[in-house]
């Protein structure tokens, strides 16, 4: 499934539903992967949100903590993993009028966290998508003693911690410099 597909309504927030402060918690139910930097990520649990939307001045301060359980792959011994997500994002939202009237809005664009809105309607799918992909490590580890796969011939180094392969493949580039070091 791609991240584009992630979709629930209750990260659809209508600025006009509330006066100054909006507080949710809810779970996500129908999400049952998202696109990682390095693979697919399972959800084996539902995705639980917090929420807290403020209209302050010209602009929306949202907060937000995500909590999920995600099943991952090792990227040393390729086993199935669980990782545990706790996350918060914390994003500024500006009415995209400032945009229009040519204000100065370089500073803006260059902050990571602020946004432009239009209309009375904030989707905060991203930054619940964003919260989890940046929780979860580019390349996941079942633990940090995982020894991983023999690399030639792809026995697990943590179930047979006295692997010895009977070929040790030699580039035949690399020839001379082993001659070298045999010396």
């Amino acid at each position: 499934m791609l991240n584009e597909d992630l979709y629930s309504k209750d990260l659809i927030i209508n600025l006009e539903s509330f006066d100054e402060l909006l507080e949710k918690n809810f779970e996500i139910n129908n999400w049952h992967s998202i696109q990682l930097l390095s693979e697919e990520g399972e959800f084996l649990d539902p995705i639980s949100v917090s929420l807290e939307v403020r209209k302050s001045g010209d602009g929306i301060i949202a907060k937000g903590r995500v909590k999920t359980l995600l099943g991952l792959h090792c990227s040393r011994c390729l086993k199935k993993m669980e990782q545990s997500i706790d996350e918060t994002f914390n994003s500024v939202y500006v009415s995209s009028l400032f945009e229009e009237k040519g204000l100065k809005t370089e500073h803006l664009e260059s902050l990571d966290d602020t946004f432009f809105y239009d209309g009375s309607i904030l989707d905060l799918t991203d930054r619940v998508i964003e919260a989890i992909i940046l929780s979860v490590q580019e390349k996941p580890l079942c633990s940090q003693e995982c020894k991983g796969l023999c690399p030639v011939c792809g026995t697990d180094l943590n179930e047979n911690p006295q692997h010895i392969c009977c070929e040790k493949e030699i580039d035949p580039r690399f020839e001379v410099l082993n001659k070298l070091l045999e010396k």
